[in-house]
């Protein structure tokens, strides 16, 4: 039995990875400004190619559209209104844009995406300096900073991530600068970013970010800067998990398959990972199941993309093997 599949997504990985997949990938939300729908669809549809190579590039998104119009890729679209706003919702065929990719050699980027935690303290020159954690959020400042970054996340495809409020933040110390400290034990993430944003007056703020002082005059400066800043450090973050555009084939082992609704399961699975061009049933006894899978990418890409999936543990790799466990779903 033999499976095709049309498209792929892979992540290149470092040696720790705690990446996390982003299920909304070719649903992309949009403001919907003065223009038509098909001029808000062209908008969407050019978000989603950017979201899938990591950057903005109009040239990418024409040969990626080619011969066809955006609609021609929708699956569906709905039109909603939000705070005297309308926005455009647009889910995307996954199959007909991968393929476009495919077959113009475009590389691009999956659904494991990194995530980047942020150590930021406010010290606004009348309470005790704070840390933005991960509870709502008391101060107009605090509110601002988040919106960026959900704003950020949605648009590039990726994980803001802040401190649980159960830290202890009294250690005049960054929690992160010993590895060793439990509460800093309990976070896993891709990159780690540290800036400290202060009052000197009035309307006098600065931003500290690793070994750099800027200054501004009002606090939407900040924000702004902030923005600016991780818009373009997300290309760097998305940078080190682009496809490995290869071919090669391996085999999987999966144990713990002991039902029809494992192996449902198992397959639902495989066929989400879109990082398998095609995969075949080689055996399957004593709740144990191997195959013979066709990927994009290199093996140790495709090892590491399991390493890190929800449904699987893996439990040994060798050369073109993988043997790992089906998780409990």
């Amino acid at each position: 039995m033999v499976i095709l599949k049309s498209v792929f997504l892979l992540i290149i990985f470092s040696n720790h990875i705690f990446a996390k997949d982003f299920d909304d990938l070719f649903k992309i939300t949009i403001e919907i400004k003065n223009e038509n729908i098909e001029n808000s669809i062209d908008r969407a549809f050019n978000d989603l190619v950017f979201r899938l190579i990591g950057y903005e590039d109009l040239e990418k998104a024409k040969i990626i559209k080619g011969n066809f119009d955006s609609k021609d890729f929708l699956s569906r679209y709905a039109v909603v209104r939000n705070n005297d706003s309308n926005f455009l919702q647009a889910s995307f065929e996954e199959d007909i844009v991968m393929s476009q990719f495919i077959e113009n050699g475009i590389n691009f980027i999956g659904r494991n995406r990194p995530i980047i935690f942020l150590d930021i303290q406010i010290d606004n020159g009348f309470d005790k300096p704070f840390k933005i954690e991960s509870i709502p959020y008391e101060t107009r400042l605090e509110s601002s900073i988040k919106r960026i970054f959900d704003d950020i996340s949605k648009k590039r495809g990726l994980f803001f991530e802040f401190p649980q409020n159960t830290i202890n933040l009294d250690n005049k110390n960054y929690f992160f600068d010993n590895e060793n400290d439990n509460d800093f034990d309990q976070y896993k993430y891709d990159y780690l970013e540290s800036l400290i944003i202060s009052r000197s007056g009035i309307n006098n703020w600065s931003i500290s970010y690793k070994d750099q002082i800027s200054f501004f005059e009002n606090i939407d400066d900040v924000t702004e800067r902030i923005r600016f800043l991780f818009e373009n450090l997300s290309i760097d973050y998305l940078s080190d998990f682009v496809l490995d555009n290869s071919e090669r084939k391996l085999m999987m082992t999966v144990t713990k398959v002991s039902s029809a609704e494992h192996l449902d399961n198992l397959l639902d699975a495989l066929d989400k990972m879109i990082s398998i061009k095609e995969y075949s049933i080689k055996s399957f006894q004593q709740n144990e199941i191997s195959f013979s899978l066709t990927i994009f990418g290199t093996e140790d890409q495709f090892k590491k993309s399991v390493q890190t999936h929800k449904d699987f543990s893996i439990e040994s790799t060798a050369t073109e093997i993988i043997k790992a466990s089906l998780n409990s779903i």
